[in-house]
């Protein structure tokens, strides 16, 4: 049997968070601490904490409700769990238009994480899967998304990952990736030129939520000799077209 543990001022907040949750008015701390049992001073202490943090608010009448940050978590939840099922049909089209294999890809502690593929049916396979992991500056799905990074977090990951060098063609100056995300932002779309694998190209763009923050990114990967270098305008044009439909799914508007 899994052991159970106990964190008693845990408990008492996320108590705190449902009851805001499933009440339809505000309430005073004494309400609070009346209802659920909790002792008055403790009550107190853990709805200053969660107020400094936005995950719940008070009134000027000194009467509480859930904060924005709940709703931005939620978003966040919900972002993860639909984008696969939003994207497929999306993913889909884009493949029989331009003839190749796309993936849907996220950033999961650092690195992209691959979570969809439609190939074509044809005999050249590329060796991704759902589940492969890639560093974010080797492929069309990182850089994409990397360009429009929080700087820090940008910071944050290549300090702990690193950009490993896997072709000739592979970036591993950072001030050298940062001028190439400068360009991504440009045109919208991300170029991989055989700088994960030789002979492989990939064009990405990255998706966007509601909150307007990078929810994943889409790509198509092709042979170099099915994507030539004249192709990549129409056909990251191509990319970004569904990128936006699949982030405008997701709740995102562009602004103007």
């Amino acid at each position: 049997m899994k052991k159970q543990y106990s964190v008693p001022a845990l408990e008492k907040s996320i108590a705190i968070l449902e009851y805001l949750a499933n009440q339809e008015k505000e309430y005073t701390v004494t309400e609070i601490y009346q209802d659920l049992d909790i002792p008055k001073a403790t009550a107190f202490i853990i709805l200053q904490v969660m107020e400094a943090h936005s995950l719940v608010t008070k009134s000027q009448g000194g009467r509480y409700s859930l904060g924005p940050k709940i709703y931005t978590w939620g978003m966040g939840y919900m972002t993860k769990m639909e984008l696969k099922k939003i994207a497929r049909p999306y993913l889909e089209d884009l493949s029989k238009e331009t003839g190749y294999t796309v993936h849907l890809g996220r950033i999961v502690d650092n690195r992209v994480l691959f979570i969809d593929k439609v190939e074509q049916p044809s005999f050249i396979k590329f060796n991704t899967f759902i589940g492969t992991r890639n560093d974010i500056h080797c492929c069309a799905l990182g850089k994409s998304m990397a360009a429009h990074m929080d700087p820090a977090e940008l910071d944050s990951i290549v300090q702990a990952v690193g950009l490993g060098k896997y072709t000739i063609n592979t970036i591993t100056d950072y001030s050298r990736f940062k001028d190439a995300l400068a360009r991504i932002r440009e045109t919208g779309y991300a170029i991989e030129d055989e700088e994960g694998e030789i002979g492989v190209r990939c064009i990405g763009s990255a998706i966007f939520d509601i909150e307007g923050k990078v929810a994943g990114a889409v790509s198509i990967t092709a042979l170099k000799s099915e994507l030539t270098t004249d192709m990549f305008p129409f056909t990251g044009n191509k990319v970004r077209g569904t990128a936006l439909a699949i982030s405008r799914a997701l709740g995102h508007k562009e602004q103007v």
